[in-house]
């Protein structure tokens, strides 16, 4: 009892000791220097401690503080340059009056630069691009992170799979990384390592779910990527595809005077719509495919919370969506509750907590290759007449595919500093997610056409469970006058584990009974375990002299279980440098008021699979005289893990203040790729596959990003900015293997060309005999190279208008150039009678009257015509790889905030805002593909297929309406 007195006493000194120590008081008011209006919610610091605060609506401030030396005052504030102002303790300080410059280039916001390396932009030696989430959410509504960061970050692609609600999508960074791996960056979340992959549990034609469409963008502030191995070296192995970093929202000062907390509330209502209505001339069942689509319903409720003072600050955020998709038995919800708090026990120690407790469940249609779904139903009715003949329409829409998840993203952080210039961090993290999918075919329904006839269950259980730790320790320091350095050293260690365990029964006398222990048949059991781990030692060593030249050099040490003991260990270098052209005395600075030049080289990789460097590879298996042992694998004890060299050059410019362009050009290199080898008969090996590191990729590219605000006003503000991307890459050896296609032997890796490269037979037109008549396909003798499913030029164009002072437009359209994609739709359509055109050339070359000597025939249109059914012909898969460059209007809204309105008629000084807006996305399409979505993959995010539309559902058309207020 004693100690609990004393405990409590100490704590009440500790208030009264805070409380009485407040002796000095810092106001003022913070402008806008070209406009002169007020800004709200920028932030004032005392440098070196937790002393701070925010303006108010009005643009004022106030900050109460026991400082007694000489201080520096910082003002920040995004899209503005940093202020320090040096002031003196005692001073009077009663009301001083800010103006902060427009930063179009956000040449000093802090982006990272590596593992544990954080400097502003416009020193920074690599290409690191930045999407401000938050204020994206304000101006328009997004589902997921594919959405907030597609056409954003110049040098990648990111493409949906598929137009299901919650369904996968694919980044595609630069050229594509090397041969191994599934292309993928790995995304950190507030230091988090979180699982990025496409869940597909049973078959349901070839789609899965996406990991990342369990992040709610509600509370996203910034989404930074770093784009190849020169920028994400640091990161180790699986860095080589980029690294994406999603920081959330944290707490922050009270504005102003009052002290106090902010709410936000947000409700949106909308709908996904059909963004393709198909056409009779292209199919007889067109009709009935548009009728198998609906509008689908979305609402969503965010309420977020944020607040805090010099010791503690904090965010909390409770999201609620709903959302259907374009057919029935498709739909998301999820439930996402989020707290953030940070305290500043001491000036120079900092405790970070983070915490996202994620209920996602999605309900997935069947589709693509599938015989179970409403489109292969209705597009391949033979003759357009059978419609439904493999599955009845009401069966499908009974049949349910459910997928949920209890996800649990935390981290925890603490920050150092024991003395002036040294910070040390130590944090850990963990990403923990229990999957369950629930399939249902009811026994009342028949679909015999995949074998089940009395009704099946099925559960499909998957456990993943990661961690990340994480210690750094940074010095800075000067070597002598005007070269200063940075010493980063640390290390990093990733554990994970995946556990899968599944069970189907069939067979089910009612539908009273459903449990799946009551199923007559067990079809299927078994279950999965797999345990990785990661880890690194990395230091970093960077050195700037006179704020003009910088220089870094690092090194990252890689251990990993799917490293052979031969290998041992892995070890990735890194250099860069860069050069403020602008600070040399004859440059043109009065124009261009920034221009700095980089240079970076890096190399990362690509672990083989954790059964790869395994010899031997034994499953289980039942046969007639009890259980046994058969071979499922051979690995290579010998394998390397991949290597990705990667060199950038580029620029930064900011010129006549308001416009500002960034340019790089890269060219990137892998080597000691892994590619399956078959092995000869004599081995006696009943697998005869076997990998080695013979594999070799390389690819280049361009990426440049203009930005510009070239109006502003106190009532009228443009702001645009142009991307254009350039990218090419090309396969440099696999080795003595055969060529290596994807399951629809469509897409290769093939010496000499671009990796996915669309490799196949193709129609040349017709032959004819010697009088005349149509008497075949002249067609290629071997496989042709006939494109690619990633273009050669991307980019997008981003308009934000203020109009009015408090109304808002933004658009924004990107397009692609040089894509390809394979119409595997119409080809199987051709094939069951469903396509008009084909149709229609085949009764006119089989009409007697139209062929030579007949009493229509006509040579130039019996010519044409031969020629174009001739490239119509189902038997060569080349014949339906159609050109498919497209533009969208990808994102449009109008919003109005009625802050002003409530502040000046009502009075009411509690409402910070008040907004209400309508968005659309996928808005408008103009394409040469002749199917309705050219951004669609048959197979899903991760498989080697890339680029195939068979039978795969549409990105829709999303309308919202949107309210937001502010307190």
């Amino acid at each position: 009892m004693q100690k609990l007195y004393v405990f409590y006493l100490t704590i009440v000194l500790l208030f009264m000791m805070m409380s009485s120590a407040l002796s000095m008081n810092i106001k003022g008011l913070v402008r806008d220097a070209r406009t002169s209006e007020p800004l709200t919610g920028v932030n004032v610091f005392i440098e070196g401690t937790a002393a701070g605060s925010t303006t108010d609506a009005d643009g004022y401030f106030e900050i109460k503080t026991d400082i007694e030396t000489d201080f520096v005052l910082t003002i920040s504030y995004v899209g503005y340059k940093t202020q320090k102002l040096n002031l003196t303790a005692g001073e009077d300080i009663s009301l001083m009056e800010i103006e902060l410059q427009e930063d179009v280039f956000e040449s000093e916001t802090i982006v990272v630069t590596g593992i544990a390396s954080k400097t502003s932009k416009d020193v920074a030696e690599v290409a690191v691009s930045r999407v401000n989430a938050s204020n994206l959410t304000e101006a328009t509504a997004y589902q997921s992170v594919s959405q907030l960061v597609a056409g954003k970050v110049s040098g990648v692609q990111l493409t949906p799979a598929t137009g299901n609600v919650g369904g996968g999508f694919r980044f595609y960074m630069r050229s594509g990384g090397g041969l191994n791996g599934d292309g993928q960056p790995i995304v950190y979340l507030d230091g988090v390592r979180i699982e990025n992959v496409e869940l597909e549990g049973d078959d349901a034609g070839g789609q899965g779910n996406s990991t990342l469409a369990d992040i709610n963008p509600e509370d996203i502030e910034n989404i930074e990527v770093l784009k190849g191995s020169a920028g994400a070296a640091s990161y180790g192995t699986d860095g080589s595809n980029g690294v994406v970093i999603i920081t959330t929202k944290k707490g922050k000062l009270a504005s102003g005077t009052e002290g106090g907390i902010s709410l936000n509330y947000k409700y949106l209502t909308g709908i996904n719509t059909p963004s393709h209505k198909y056409s009779k001339s292209r199919y007889y069942t067109a009709d009935d495919m548009n009728d198998a689509y609906v509008d689908g319903g979305i609402n969503q409720h965010s309420l977020s919370a944020a607040g805090g003072n010099n010791t503690i600050r904090y965010f909390a955020s409770f999201d609620k969506r709903n959302e259907e998709g374009i057919l029935n038995n498709n739909s998301l919800e999820r439930t996402s509750v989020r707290a953030n708090i940070d305290v500043f026990a001491y000036d120079n120690v900092t405790f970070r907590f983070g915490g996202n407790y994620i209920l996602n469940e999605i309900s997935r249609p069947q589709g693509d290759n599938n015989i179970l779904g409403h489109m292969g139903n209705v597009l391949f009715a033979i003759n357009g007449e059978y419609k439904y003949f493999m599955t009845d329409s009401l069966a499908i829409e009974k049949l349910t595919d459910v997928h949920k998840v209890n996800r649990f993203i935390g981290n925890s952080s603490i920050v150092y500093n024991p003395v002036k210039n040294l910070e040390l961090t130590a944090s850990i993290g963990l990403d923990i997610s229990d999957y369950e999918e629930n399939k249902t075919y009811p026994s009342n329904y028949d679909y015999s056409g995949v074998g089940i006839i009395e009704g099946d269950r099925l559960f499909w259980l998957r456990k993943n469970s990661q961690y990340t730790y994480d210690f750094n320790a940074r010095y800075k320091y000067d070597i002598f006058k005007g070269l200063q350095a940075n010493t980063v050293a640390g290390a990093q260690l990733f554990d994970r584990t995946v556990h899968t365990r599944n069970l189907e029964s069939t067979g089910f006398s009612s539908t009273l009974i459903t449990d799946i222990g009551a199923g007559l048949e067990v079809l299927g059991k078994g279950e999965f375990l797999e345990h990785t781990r990661k880890g690194g030692l990395f230091a970093e060593h960077s050195m700037s002299y006179i704020n003009q030249y910088f220089l870094t050099l690092g090194i990252r040490q890689d251990f990993a279980t799917a490293i052979a003991d031969k290998a041992g260990s892995i070890f990735y270098p890194k250099a860069s440098l860069a050069v403020r052209m602008d600070r040399y005395s004859w440059f043109p600075s009065d124009v261009l008021n920034l221009f700095k030049l980089r240079m970076a080289y890096g190399e990362s990789g690509q672990l083989p699979d954790p059964l790869d460097i395994v010899k031997f590879v034994w499953t289980s298996e039942i046969g007639g005289y009890g259980g046994g042992a058969v071979l499922n694998s051979i690995g290579n004890p010998d394998l390397k893990a991949e290597r990705i060299k990667e060199v950038e050059l580029g620029f930064e410019a900011e010129f006549l203040t308001n416009y500002s362009i960034e340019f790089t050009y890269y060219q990137n290199y892998a080597e000691n790729s892994i590619i399956p080898f078959q092995l000869p008969p004599t081995t006696g090996l009943t697998v005869s596959r076997m990998p080695f590191n013979v594999g070799g990729v390389e690819g280049w590219g361009m990426e440049s990003l203009l930005k510009a605000t070239p109006l502003k006003t106190s009532d009228y503000q443009v702001d645009m900015s142009l991307i254009n991307n350039f990218q090419k890459n090309e396969v440099t050896d696999i080795g003595d293997s055969p060529d290596i296609y994807d399951s629809y032997g469509i897409n290769v890796y093939k010496e000499g060309l671009a990796k996915h490269e669309f490799y196949a037979q193709v129609s040349r037109g017709a032959l004819f005999d010697d009088d005349g008549y149509f008497i075949g396909t002249d067609v290629t003798e071997n496989r042709v190279s006939l494109g690619n499913p990633y273009p050669d030029y991307s980019g997008s164009f981003m308009l934000n208008v203020r109009f009015l002072k408090n109304f808002n437009f933004y658009a924004l359209g990107d397009w692609a150039l040089g894509l390809k994609v394979y119409n595997n739709t119409r080809q199987y359509a051709i094939d069951f009678g469903n396509d008009p055109e084909y149709n229609g050339y085949y009764d006119y070359l089989t009409n007697p009257d139209n062929e030579p000597g007949g009493a229509n025939y006509n040579q130039a249109e019996y010519r044409d015509i031969s020629n174009k059914f001739a490239k119509l012909d189902t038997r060569y898969p080349g014949n339906f790889i159609e050109d498919a460059d497209f533009f969208k209007l990808r994102e449009i809204s109008l919003y109005y905030n009625f802050k002003d309105l409530i502040k000046n008629n009502l009075n009411f000084k509690y409402v910070s805002s008040l907004i209400i807006g309508v968005s659309a996305r996928n808005f408008w399409m103009s394409t040469v593909y002749s199917g309705p979505d050219p951004e669609v993959n048959a197979d899903g995010s991760r498989s080697l297929t890339r680029g195939v539309d068979f039978l795969t559902l549409q990105n829709p058309t999303t309308y919202n309406i949107y309210v937001s207020i502010g307190l």
